[in-house]
């Protein structure tokens, strides 16, 4: 399985010739709507994203975002869109074809392009929002989105997950509904992946965090972790 950072909570995961895009933001939309610009050029473009599936895990602009999503499913007709019912009813005002809306359910399993889907918990402004389990050929990987902490969070998410987390995917940039970095820390902490790795920093001066500081609160608890530059990857 090999994962790409997008930027933010934006993920490409490619595994067995399939791609799953999750919150792809390659656009510029947010210097419009609300003067946050991009620190980094996107690092794909919605051309070359190319996915066979596209997965939205909450109703935000930095995360659905009509200016890649809008080009990106007409460039591939038969992508499916997926995500909580507030993606979903996005997706209607869109335009976008019923046929082509996947409606996810809180800790139902979903089959989207070969790729196990489940849903986790997230405490966020758009209430419908979710975390996302990813599970594929016996690897389990754990996109946070975005999200409060919880003390409840980590068992919810290991009830779901079952026994093992390969890579769990945290924010961790404590601003506009999201955990700090020490909160990010005590969550993977109880996780327990085999690596855990830092998101939601990097894109926008006015909404960043230090991942190295992530990474070194994770190390007094012995947790491994890996740092990505928007536009790199890592594969398990």
């Amino acid at each position: 399985m090999k994962i790409t950072w997008l930027g933010q909570g934006g993920y490409l995961i490619e595994q067995a010739g399939k791609r799953l895009a999750i919150d792809p933001y390659l656009s510029d939309a947010l210097a419009v709507k609300q003067g946050l610009r991009r620190l980094v050029p996107p690092p794909i473009s919605v051309v070359d994203l190319s996915p066979d599936a596209v997965f939205i895990t909450h109703d935000h602009l930095d995360h659905f975002d009509p200016e890649t999503l809008e080009p990106l499913l007409r460039q591939s007709p038969k992508c499916p869109l997926a995500g909580p019912q507030s993606v979903v009813e996005h997706g209607r005002k869109m335009g976008i074809a019923e046929q082509r809306l996947i409606s996810a359910r809180l800790g139902e399993s979903m089959q989207l392009q070969g790729f196990m889907l489940k849903p986790t918990p997230a405490k966020h402004s758009d209430p419908a929002a979710i975390g996302l389990l990813v599970e594929t050929e016996g690897q389990v990987i754990y996109i946070s989105g975005d999200t409060l902490y919880e003390p409840t969070l980590a068992s919810r998410v290991r009830s779901l997950a079952g026994p093992r987390i390969d890579a769990a995917f945290v924010c961790m940039n404590g601003l506009l509904g999201n955990m700090n970095l020490t909160e990010a820390t005590e969550l993977v902490a109880a996780l327990e992946p085999a690596v855990a790795v830092p998101m939601h920093y990097g894109m926008f001066a006015e909404n960043t965090a230090d991942p190295h500081a992530f990474a070194a609160a994770c190390r007094t608890k012995n947790q491994n972790t890996q740092i990505l530059e928007i536009g790199s990857s890592v594969e398990l």
